[in-house]
């Protein structure tokens, strides 16, 4: 009786031996019971990234509606760009003295002017 409460002593304190060793947290230590059971961690970061494209906006694509209604002066070309792609059409512009940049949506039908990279102009087509 005494050898086997020795032995359980024993097997405690190396558990709390090798937990203190490998920095086991709670969740370490479970995914290393469940992981056999469970799968994985790639099935994990694979269903993650499902969830994530899922919930992303996707770019709009040809026939489909434009948000409009969410552009607005002082928005960045990259929000924009974001938000309605690659425009058709660049063109530098002089205008009273100042360097702007003029972009073109056909499908859209909207003319978007920058100044150092900020809209400061909204024309529809």
């Amino acid at each position: 009786m005494r050898t086997l409460k020795f032995l359980a002593l024993a097997a405690i304190l190396g558990l709390g031996y090798w937990a203190y060793r490998s920095h086991l947290t709670v969740s370490d230590f479970v995914d290393r019971v469940t992981r056999p059971l469970m799968g994985s961690k790639a099935a994990v970061k694979e269903s993650e990234y499902k969830r994530v494209v899922s919930e992303a906006i996707p770019a709009v694509r040809e026939g489909e509606n434009i948000p409009l209604g969410t552009l607005h002066n002082g928005m960045k070309m990259d929000e924009v760009r974001d938000m309605l792609g690659r425009p058709d059409k660049i063109e530098p512009i002089e205008e009273d003295g100042r360097s702007l940049v003029r972009w073109t949506y056909l499908r859209a039908g909207r003319i978007l002017v920058f100044d150092r990279g900020r809209v400061v102009s909204i024309a529809i087509r």
